[in-house]
This record gives C-alpha cells, sequence and structure tokens, in this order.
C-alpha cells in the first residue's frame, strides 16, 4: 500500500511542476503579445512538452544496465 501512496504522490508533483511550467509560461506569452488563444496555445505546450521531458527522464533513470560480458574461463 505504501508503494502505491508513493506512486500517487509522484505522479501528483509532476503533473504540479507541469503545470507551473504552462501557467509561468502562458502568462508570459499572453504579457508579451496580448494574445489569450496564443497563451493558451503556449501552456499547452509547454505542458505537454515537460511531460514529455519528465517521462524521458523517468525511462532514462529506469532503464537496468546491461551487464559487462563474463570473460572466457
Amino acid at each position: 500500500m505504501l508503494d502505491t501512496v508513493r506512486l500517487y504522490f509522484e505522479a501528483t508533483v509532476a503533473v504540479a511542476i507541469m503545470a507551473m511550467f504552462a501557467i509561468i509560461s502562458g502568462f508570459a506569452s499572453a504579457g508579451l503579445t496580448g494574445d489569450r488563444r496564443l497563451a493558451f496555445l503556449v501552456a499547452a505546450v509547454a505542458f505537454v512538452l515537460t511531460g514529455i521531458v519528465l517521462t524521458a527522464r523517468l525511462w532514462h533513470m529506469t532503464r537496468t544496465p546491461v551487464p559487462p560480458p563474463e570473460p572466457p574461463t
């Protein structure tokens, strides 16, 4: 059960990080351009790209290294 709680906690943290980057980039885009549609698009793209980066990092961290070949005897 503790593993399930940890999984949900880590997923919540990941979504919070994704949302933070999306909100910051959306507000920055809205402030620079004044276009609400563009700001929403930038926020959505930032959310998706952050998810891709976090998924790639997780995939890279969880790969098991290939053991070196044993020398012939």
